[in-house]
């Protein structure tokens, strides 16, 4: 099986050391082109990078949903679940760094599954 994210083993099984609450969730970033063009002549600085960001990423971990103000429960969407790949708001300002399965650390954003705008695909078992 192909290695999708840092967070993989090399048997594909995906490594998330954190399960978080409510309807929180973590994704791992596509990483932005490092140059553009047709050609692929011209490089984009570190600090404009994330302007070309498409905000696609792969859901790492995700937490079971949330308890409004009149106690009901509001379970997470069943499409949504780790390894799959969704779009995301990429205007979200939360992200930690983790230590992935080749022990450096990799940006992972934190968000809401309300900041998740659609499933793109999904990883194959």
């Amino acid at each position: 099986m192909r290695i999708k994210t840092p967070f993989h083993s090399e048997r594909g099984d995906l490594i998330f050391p954190v399960k978080p609450c409510r309807d929180l969730v973590f994704i791992f970033p596509d990483l932005p082109p490092e140059k553009l063009g047709e050609q692929q002549l011209i490089f984009i600085p570190e600090q404009f990078k994330k302007k070309y960001h498409d905000g696609v990423g792969i859901i790492l971990a995700i937490g079971s949903g949330y308890t409004d103000s009149q106690g009901r429960f509001h379970p997470t969407p069943s499409g949504l679940k780790p390894g799959v790949s969704v779009m995301f708001d990429i205007k979200v300002p939360w992200g930690i760094h983790f230590e992935g399965q080749d022990k450096k650390k990799y940006y992972v954003v934190l968000c809401g599954t309300t900041d998740i705008f659609g499933v793109v695909g999904q990883e194959k078992v």
